[in-house]
């Protein structure tokens, strides 16, 4: 296998890596893909890795927020795929959850699931997972504590306990707090479990406390509290790769590119995330490739299956296959969609096209990037040139040249926009496939005398200027001017399209003048 590390994205997230047969020979887990990617490919390792590297003929890859949630889906995936390259299958077991039980005056308990991977206890909602268990404990103590929540098993009423004096608990047993009070603090706590609002205001609360006893150099203090701080952190860090309930669930996220349908599908048995699957298909004339993947990929559908398809195509799915099964994600679901989506995007069509989406703010992905540029003297033998790139990567067949008919003398601007007027029109008579940015070599001039021949032209396509000197990216209706990183990779990708269209035009002046020369 031939490893481009520029096509992995320095985020975290779990590799899974293939045979020549397609079948799945290890899983493993990264804080950053690409550098972790690139040590099996850079100097030798041990006979094991190098054995396992001279088998891989493909590595797909799913993208986490956290190195917590990888390790997580990192376990999930070797249970469901079993490598053989990975030498002990991790067991989820050592995940542990928080529980909250369904009784009249709640508990809030420790609970881990079985060996067939559900828990142990009955009529409870689950939290989690949880990897580091020394904070997983400090948290569960530390909401006990806080909220006054009740851990003993024994029937209600009682006599009250040691937890009570230790002003670890308000003493439902004896009547010491009503049902509607302890409610409350149990509602609270499930708020904090959930990630909602609660918890951001609980978090300022702490640092506020934590501020106030160190400025009184209370400094034992204002450590606890720190301490305390870090320890709810890990809820604000939900997992998102294992749900609470037991369901069988399909994500699945589309994306059209290129006259292709791509298509990430993560399934998720027993609420647990234990495969992966990525497909393609060619888009056809009058068809719907989505609604027609999932006909023909179910032959059995699961209970649930979400995705990024509209409202209208899931009547359809369900309306075909007599079933209520395709639905749209809630919040919760569609943080599990999102590992799917971004999966797809940055393995199929490289990380520098989502970061351009995300940097100009586009509505779809610049797959197709057609730039534009002049080349004149003094008004002399003026062309211009079109190059068209496809997923990043040039395609010369797309490249046109352009010489220039209706302006005379220097006029950059009229220039440009006669080029781009012939080219839209063209390709709008021809019915050709539109870009999906159109880039220009030049500041705000160029850049609105382009828009002036697409609308010209009948046609209003995403646009972006891109001046020389300072790499400033001009934006329709946008006062001031776009600076990225020199580093970053939708920057590096229009620098690219922008010198190629201005190599290709002076290329293309130079052999204009030296026919004028020889006449």
């Amino acid at each position: 296998m031939i490893f481009d590390r520029t096509r992995y994205p320095d985020l975290p997230g779990v590799y899974i890596m293939k045979d020549a047969g397609g079948a799945v020979i290890y899983v493993g887990k990264a804080i950053s893909l690409r550098s972790r990617l690139s040590q099996y490919f850079g100097k030798p390792g041990n006979q094991k890795t190098r054995l396992l590297v001279s088998q891989i003929s493909s590595i797909d890859f799913l993208v986490t927020k956290t190195g917590t949630e990888a390790l997580i889906l990192e376990s999930n995936l070797i249970k469901g795929y079993a490598p053989k390259y990975n030498m002990a299958l991790k067991d989820s077991k050592h995940f542990s959850y928080l529980a909250i039980t369904d009784e009249a005056f709640p508990r809030l308990l420790l609970a881990r699931r079985n060996s067939e991977g559900r828990f142990r206890m009955k009529n409870a909602r689950f939290y989690g997972p949880f990897v580091e268990g020394a904070k997983r404990a400090i948290s569960a103590r530390y909401l006990r504590k806080l909220f006054r929540i009740r851990i003993c098993g024994a029937k209600l009423p009682k006599k009250d306990c040691l937890q009570h004096h230790l002003g670890n608990c308000d003493a439902p047993c004896i009547g010491a707090i009503g049902r509607a009070d302890y409610g409350k603090n149990v509602d609270a706590v499930r708020s904090i479990l959930e990630g909602k609002a609660q918890t951001k205001e609980l978090m300022g609360s702490l640092a506020a406390r934590m501020k106030q006893a160190s400025d009184a150099q209370d400094y034992e203090k204002a450590a606890s509290l720190r301490d305390q701080a870090g320890s709810l952190r890990i809820f604000l860090d939900r997992q998102r790769v294992e749900s609470r309930k037991g369901a069988d669930e399909d994500f699945i996220w589309f994306q059209r590119a290129g006259g292709t349908l791509y298509v990430q599908l993560l399934r998720s048995r027993n609420g647990v995330i234990g495969k992966a699957e990525s497909h393609s298909m060619a888009i056809k004339e009058q068809e719907e490739p989505e609604i027609s993947f999932c006909l023909q990929y179910y032959a059995e559908l699961p209970d649930r299956v979400y995705s990024n398809l509209p409202p209208a195509d899931l009547e359809k799915l369900n309306s075909a296959t007599g079933a209520q099964a395709f639905i749209r994600p809630g919040r919760e679901k569609a943080r599990v969609l999102e590992i799917a989506s971004k999966s797809l995007v940055l393995g199929k069509l490289g990380p520098e096209i989502l970061r351009l989406k995300e940097a100009l703010g586009l509505e779809h992905l610049p797959v197709i990037i057609e730039a534009f540029d002049i080349s004149t003297l003094f008004g002399e033998e003026s062309v211009g040139s079109m190059v068209r790139f496809v997923n990043g990567k040039s395609d010369k067949e797309g490249y046109r040249r352009f010489k220039i008919k209706g302006v005379a003398g220097q006029d950059d601007f009229a220039m440009m926009k006669e080029v781009v007027f012939r080219r839209y029109s063209r390709l709008l008579r021809m019915g050709g496939p539109l870009p999906d940015l159109v880039l220009i070599d030049g500041g705000a001039g160029q850049l609105h005398a382009a828009m002036d021949g697409m609308d010209e032209a009948g046609v209003r396509l995403p646009v972006a200027g891109l001046a020389k000197k300072e790499e400033e990216i001009y934006l329709p209706g946008r006062m001031d001017t776009l600076r990225l990183p020199r580093t970053d990779d939708g920057l590096k990708l229009l620098q690219q399209c922008r010198d190629e269209a201005h190599r290709f035009a002076i290329g293309f002046h130079r052999i204009r003048r030296r026919k004028g020369y020889k006449s």
